[in-house]
């Protein structure tokens, strides 16, 4: 079984994509596929009373038939729409179409921790523990207070955990989600990579403890961002479930010399086949886990440091800024939108990064540069270019300046860390 097959729930949906430019209700139109969800297909759409683009997600044709699809698809909607917090999807409307429900998301432009962790991996690299716990932190919050509305999210994983702009991250896809006034379900649905043993063996708890699944499944997600693979998998779902019930977990400190043993211990709890012995509450894991992030050696110092960032795209700028000030949390952050700007900045600040976008006013991209190599007071200072598209033969001009850094836009956070950290601190 491909890995692929094994992230998808055992409840999946299909279904023809609707027409580009299809009006949806009153206000909205189609503009292109996001992705699917569980039971339908989320679409970018634009709000054309309030113009703004959104998320509308609408349940599968096969399942408009289905009165507990459709029950369940609104339940979904219902949830989603009794929080109100900044790191949960926020609902606006609920509607139909053609006979089929659909509801309307806020549209946050970015990527998933899912892909992160994929990129991570296709370099080779890890993500940096303290890039984990800021991600966590966030997701944390919104699953608590998810948790304190009597909702049980039942699908945490990397792949509903959004990061839009400013490094914010949000949780979505609360299609499998139960709460404390339903009578939980005897099918077993979910990712199964993701599900907790009490799920597996079908084990009724108190509804005090139902929210439980979730730690366990946050914990499997932890696991994942910290080693670049889950602890249970398997060629087929049946072993993975096996595994879930009876394997222990392989401590990630075998897998990755530099975490402290104290992140097994806060692992090893929060993935326990009991669910009693696993922490209460999101804010408790995070508790713990910082904690035992007190028992690693402190990151090399960045202060002092100077990092120039020159994008005239705000979000792009933002998710930048976010990122850097997350690896380098003693660094300073110079930031410009202007060409001319940034190079002045630069000779002022005596920087000892310039992160410099192509598309620049004022003095693009490749003229700063030029000026920064070519001006004795900017030349050591080490360069990383990014651009949505490396267009003609900016590449090989970039690099006859010595340029060797080339990011495509949309930046991935990690990996500008990575390259920052290599030329700020090169003995880490």
């Amino acid at each position: 079984m491909s890995r692929a097959s094994q992230g998808q729930r055992s409840d999946g949906a299909d279904g023809n994509p609707i027409p580009v430019g299809t009006r949806v209700g009153d206000n909205y139109r189609i503009q292109r596929v996001l992705g699917r969800g569980s039971m339908g297909i989320v679409y970018l759409g634009r709000d054309l009373a309030l113009e703004r683009d959104v998320a509308i997600k609408i349940l599968a044709p096969h399942y408009a038939a289905d009165e507990r699809v459709a029950k369940r698809f609104r339940r979904e909607a219902v949830a989603m729409a009794s929080v109100r917090h900044e790191n949960v999807v926020q609902i606006f409307a609920f509607g139909d179409h053609d006979g089929r429900p659909y509801f309307v998301m806020e549209f946050i432009p970015g990527y998933t921790v899912a892909s992160l962790i994929e990129n991570a991996n296709e370099r080779g690299e890890q993500l940096y523990l303290d890039v984990v716990l800021g991600i966590l932190a966030q997701v944390c919050r919104g699953l608590q207070a998810v948790h304190e509305r009597g909702i049980v999210h039942r699908d945490v994983k990397p792949a509903n955990m959004l990061i839009g702009p400013g490094f914010r991250v949000a949780l979505t896809d609360f299609g499998l989600v139960e709460t404390l006034a339903n009578t939980p379900g005897r099918d077993l649905a979910g990712t199964p990579l993701y599900l907790a043993p009490e799920l597996i063996r079908r084990q009724a708890l108190p509804d005090k403890q139902r929210h439980l699944s979730d730690i366990y499944a946050l914990a499997i997600s932890t696991y994942e961002m910290l080693t670049g693979d889950v602890p249970f998998d398997g060629k087929t779902i049946k072993e993975i479930l096996r595994r879930h019930v009876n394997q222990p977990p392989r401590p990630v400190s075998e897998i990755r010399s530099d975490l402290p043993t104290a992140v097994d211990d806060v692992l090893k709890l929060a993935l326990s086949k009991n669910p009693n012995e696993r922490p209460t509450s999101c804010e408790a894991f995070i508790t713990r886990l910082n904690e035992a992030r007190g028992g690693l050696a402190a990151p090399m110092k960045s202060g002092g440091r100077r990092i120039l960032l020159a994008d005239a795209d705000p979000v792009a700028r933002e998710i930048a800024r976010t990122a850097l000030k997350v690896g380098f949390p003693d660094a300073s952050i110079i930031a410009s939108e202007d060409g001319l700007d940034a190079l002045e900045r630069a000779r002022e600040a005596r920087c000892d990064l310039a992160v410099v976008d192509l598309d620049l006013p004022g003095m693009n991209g490749i003229e700063l540069c030029g000026a920064l190599s070519g001006d004795e007071m900017t030349e050591h200072i080490p360069v990383v270019v990014t651009s949505g598209g490396f267009v003609g033969n900016s590449r090989s001009v970039l690099r006859s300046m010595g340029i060797k850094e080339l990011l495509a836009k949309p930046i991935d956070a990690t990996h500008l860390v990575n390259i920052a950290r290599h030329h700020l601190e090169p003995e880490h």
